[in-house]
Formats: structure tokens, sequence, C-alpha cells
């Protein structure tokens, strides 16, 4: 659906508040993109708007959260988010002792580093998931919330790398160590209604296409 709106619609489509409040499920558990009302139209030509930020807070990509520069990359960091969300079954945000806050791209990076995606995955999935799908659902996820936007794939590469490596691989299921299953304060964020003005910048998109992190054998 997401790529439906930055690739085929006229004139293209920004959401803007990509979150799982707003991914429904139809009767085919086909998912369906919902509540249009911060959605922003792209005229031809233009690769970015600035405007006053609207949205969810943990789902805001760096860039719109702290100038207000919106693109179709947005929505793309706004759906990693979303992958990261449903793999782990953790909020986008959460309270730290010390009233700190840590994002789950924060929470997750370590784990990537280290190669222990099993500690990624949702506890309540007792260790019976396909690790190698896990893998690659983070990283599709990682690329999409880099802090660079011009590093972000887009969404119709994101739709190609979980085609190719999720929706084409066996179903294995293997067994790791159960994690302990951490209850933590965490709280929700609601938001931001303000409203906006913008402006157009008709630069040429000089994007390059970001690649996939590599496989960990």
């Amino acid at each position: 659906m997401i790529r439906y709106l930055h690739h085929e619609v006229t004139p293209h489509i920004i959401h803007r508040d990509i979150k799982a409040s707003n991914v429904l499920l139809d009767s085919d558990f086909e998912a369906k993109v919902a509540d249009f009302g911060f959605a922003k139209l792209i005229p031809d030509g233009v690769t970015h708007m600035t405007t006053r930020v609207k949205g969810t807070l943990g789902y805001l990509a760096p860039e719109y959260a702290m100038w207000g520069k919106v693109s179709e990359s947005c929505d793309v960091y706004s759906f990693g988010i979303l992958l990261l969300e449903i793999v782990s079954g953790k909020k986008p945000l959460e309270k730290l002792p010390g009233g700190i806050k840590r994002d789950i791209v924060q929470w997750a990076t370590p784990f990537v580093q280290k190669d222990t995606y099993d500690h990624i995955a949702d506890p309540r999935l007792k260790g019976r998931f396909d690790i190698s799908q896990l893998k690659v659902v983070v990283k599709i996820a990682m690329a999409c919330t880099d802090s660079n936007a011009e590093n972000r794939p887009s969404m119709m590469e994101v739709v190609e790398w979980l085609k190719s490596g999720v929706g084409s691989r066996k179903k294995e299921i293997h067994i790791v160590k159960d994690l302990a299953n951490e209850t933590e304060d965490e709280d929700d964020f609601g938001d931001d209604d303000t409203d906006y003005y913008e402006t157009f910048d008709k630069k040429k998109n000089s994007r390059r296409v970001p690649r996939l992190p590599s496989r960990t054998r």
C-alpha cells in the first residue's frame, strides 16, 4: 500500500503517520493503511517539503522531527519502526529509569552489532521462529531507519527485499534459547496536531540506492 502511494498514484502521497494502529487487517489478513488525515500530496518534480511536524513520536524520522523536512523516506523510516515493533513486541519508545527515553532502534542496534538477533524476537514466541527470516526482516528495518534519509531504500526496494528475502523462503522453525521476559514501564505517546506551513524544494532527487546489509553467515 505504501509503495502504491509513493510510486504509483499521481500525485504521489506521503502518509506521515505510518504506525501500528493505522495498519488494519481485512478478513484475508491483507494489510490496509488507514487515517490519511496528515497525508501530503507531492507535486511533480518536488523531492521534499518543509512543514510543521505532525505524527506520532517514536515513528518520526529524525530530519522530520527536528527540521520538519518531510519526504517519502519519512514513511520508509516509520515502516522500519513498525517492522521492529512487529518482530520484537516492543513499543517504539520506552521509558528507562531516570526518565530517559529510548527508541526501538537504539534498543535493537547492539543486538544487530553483536549478531544476537534472537534477543530481538518477541519473547512470547518462546523461540519458535525462523532465525534466517528474522535476520532479514531486522536488517531491512535497520536500513529503513538509517539516520541519513538519503541512505534509506525506497518502498519499492523494501517490498522487493521482503519478497525475495522472506516470502520466497521455505518455512523452517528453529528453537532458540528462551529469553527472559523483562517487564519495563512504557509510555504511550499521542499525535502532534499543530497546524503546518509548507515550502517546496524542486532539487533533483540524487538519492543513491542503499544496499541491504550483508547477511551474517
